[in-house]
């Protein structure tokens, strides 16, 4: 059973493909995701000698991160899990990352300040996401790790036993609320 690893919060673009729990493939390229980011998923697919049919499961990571980046890959996995009925599964960057550390404050920053999120001992969400401008970091106490590296393998190991969303109810996060929103 394959799942494809959709991740386009940050300046690099991650997809990935899982055979039964493990990577069997993995592209990473940095730039602007929307040049590439459907041919590198195409590529992926072809390097393993499958199509769309094949995927039993979507991970997507919903952000945050940069507004555009998040929405690519969102919008992408979404339209896949919907005309094909796969399964999708969510994570947002700040828990991906928290998976590699005990009960932590996890950070991603832009030029203004930091979304951050704080997480449990078993990586839940310990309560709703917060930004903090530069002028509140510079004065907040707790450690906050700023970190992008995400492991594949905790990832999939922790989303197993976690309810698959249905497409309509991806919902992005983005560094900074807009407007709209």
């Amino acid at each position: 059973m394959y799942t494809l690893f959709i991740d386009t919060h940050g300046a690099m673009l991650h997809v990935a493909l899982f055979l039964d729990g493990k990577v069997v493939e993995e592209i990473k390229k940095e730039g602007m995701h929307s040049t590439y980011f459907v041919d590198s998923i195409k590529d992926l697919l072809e390097q393993k000698e499958i199509t769309f049919d094949d995927l039993s499961g979507i991970i997507v990571v919903n952000g945050p991160g940069s507004f555009t980046g998040v929405r690519i890959g969102v919008v992408v996995a979404k339209m896949i899990g919907y005309c094909k009925n796969i399964p999708i599964k969510v994570i947002s960057s700040l828990q991906a990352v928290a998976l590699k550390y005990q009960e932590c404050i996890v950070g991603i920053k832009d030029r203004n300040g930091a979304f951050i999120g704080k997480f449990k001992q078993n990586h839940d969400l310990a309560s709703d996401y917060f930004y903090l401008s530069n002028k509140e970091l510079s004065v907040i106490k707790e450690d906050i790790i700023f970190d992008d590296d995400i492991n594949l393998d905790m990832v999939y190991e922790y989303l197993l036993d976690k309810k698959e969303v249905h497409p309509h109810f991806v919902k992005p996060i983005y560094v900074k609320k807009i407007e709209v929103e």
